[in-house]
């Protein structure tokens, strides 16, 4: 009778351990340990899963998922584990870890790391503890105990029980240096703005360095002072920078690094260093150019300069290529003589001598009353462009031949002016500051 019993008895506990086991929390806490809350292309850190056993019996954790994280971080069991989780199977194995005893606790660490490309802000990793163990003991009838048996014979079995416990821990992500490097231009700039910032600056750096002096002082006051609280500075450094985003980063990456890279979906460390660079670069290289075309127009442009033999129609068709527009001119008198002439050229900082030319004297013919008529009302309009009035002197020399042109045009003979165009040197004249008509106008009495 014992024997059968003891058969009964077993054949009840097989039958247990076979059923579907109870999903239940009871069994296991799961705490999350760490000082990470801060995370970083250059700081990676650990997190630990406190896993304590509730119940009176032996457990074992099977595995932990890592249910959600974002794509830019890598998760491993370790800092010397060369094996990251794969993004199909998110799962950490411990076969190294014991079986956890009744009423004791074991330590799961996760090692965290960020890529060199990620998004900073907030995100979210969630790890599922899967685990599996048995339940409290239950006093259960003996089933298979004899109809004919006065007494039920009552057994103590325990069911398989297995489980998950969540846990969540948030992070906020960062860029290593981005901070500091920002900070350091008093936060004027955010990492999608700083490309711009820094190519205006440069470019303005360069021009100073390889353009002329004289147009140099051209520049507007925003731009040649770098001045960022003007809008017209951000306009074009935004302009800049999205250009860099969208087009020249991609490009130049893949040109010259390892491999194309946009930080429109994440970034890094080296992201701010290679941008910061390649601002620099293009910034400085565009400053260099820019002055460089336009010291090369300024040297060809004067090789047209003025040269003292021409004609005054030719001298002054040659000022108008080197700047001059208005037929009124600065008046200024010769220290050494006396003489009163004009400056015939810009009065640019950069230089120490001047062209002035004497009064210019033009005859028309009998017949050109239409075009003296016009040219007497322009040579009297301050406001008329110099261009303007050389072009009804250029009709009147085609005029000519039919007697409705020009007569003659000439330096005019007066004892008050200089006899012919000369260079004069700044500490050589004084300066009237006064503009005046620079021709006078008679008509042939032929």
């Amino acid at each position: 009778m014992k024997s059968f019993l003891l058969l009964c008895l077993m054949i009840t506990l097989m039958a247990g351990v076979s059923q579907a086991g109870e999903k239940t929390d009871d069994l296991v806490t799961v705490n999350l340990q760490s000082t990470l809350t801060e995370l970083n292309d250059f700081r990676p850190g650990y997190i630990y899963l406190v896993v304590a056993n509730k119940s009176d019996t032996l457990l074992n954790v099977d595995r932990i998922e890592i249910a959600e994280y974002p794509d830019f971080i890598d998760v491993k069991k370790s800092s010397l584990d060369s094996v990251v989780v794969s993004r199909e199977k998110k799962n950490l194995f411990y076969p190294d870890k014991k079986t956890i005893n009744a009423g004791e606790s074991e330590v799961y660490e996760v090692f965290i790391t960020a890529s060199d490309q990620v998004k900073p802000g907030k995100h979210l990793l969630l790890f599922n503890v899967f685990y599996n163990g048995w339940g409290p003991s239950e006093t259960q009838a003996d089933s298979l105990s004899p109809k004919s048996s006065q007494s039920t014979l009552s057994v103590r079995v325990r069911h398989p029980m297995t489980g998950s416990v969540t846990q969540k821990h948030e992070v906020d992500v960062k860029v290593f240096g981005e901070g500091e490097i920002l900070g350091a231009l008093s936060n004027a700039v955010t990492f999608l703005m700083m490309p711009g910032f820094i190519m205006v600056i440069v470019f303005a750096m360069a021009w100073k360095i390889s353009a002329p002096v004289s147009y140099q002082e051209k520049l507007p006051a925003w731009f040649k002072e770098t001045k960022i609280a003007d809008l017209q500075f951000w306009v074009i450094a935004i302009t800049m920078s999205l250009i860099m985003a969208r087009w020249l980063y991609p490009i130049l990456t893949q040109l010259f690094t390892s491999g194309r890279r946009n930080y429109l979906y994440g970034y890094g460390f080296y992201d701010i260093v290679m941008m910061w660079g390649f601002s620099v670069l293009v910034g400085g290289f565009t400053g260099l150019i820019a002055g460089w075309v336009v010291g090369l127009y300024r040297k060809t442009k004067y090789s047209k300069a003025i040269h003292g033999d021409e004609n005054p129609l030719e001298l002054l068709q040659k000022a108008v290529v080197l700047g001059v527009n208005q037929s009124w001119l600065k008046k200024i008198s010769v220290k050494k003589t006396g003489k009163s002439g004009y400056i015939v050229e810009q009065d640019a900082v950069d230089k120490d001598s001047l062209w002035v030319i004497p009064r210019i004297q033009v005859t028309w013919q009998a017949g050109a009353d239409e075009l003296n008529e016009r040219f007497e009302q322009e040579i009297y309009d301050p406001k008329t462009k110099l261009a303007v009035l050389l072009g009804t002197l250029v009709e009147g020399e085609r005029q000519k031949q039919a007697g409705k042109g020009l007569e003659d045009i000439d330096w005019e003979k007066n004892t008050r002016f200089i006899e012919r165009p000369l260079v004069v040197k700044k500490a050589d004249f004084d300066s009237c500051h006064d503009t005046e008509n620079i021709f006078s106008c008679d008509t042939s009495k032929q």
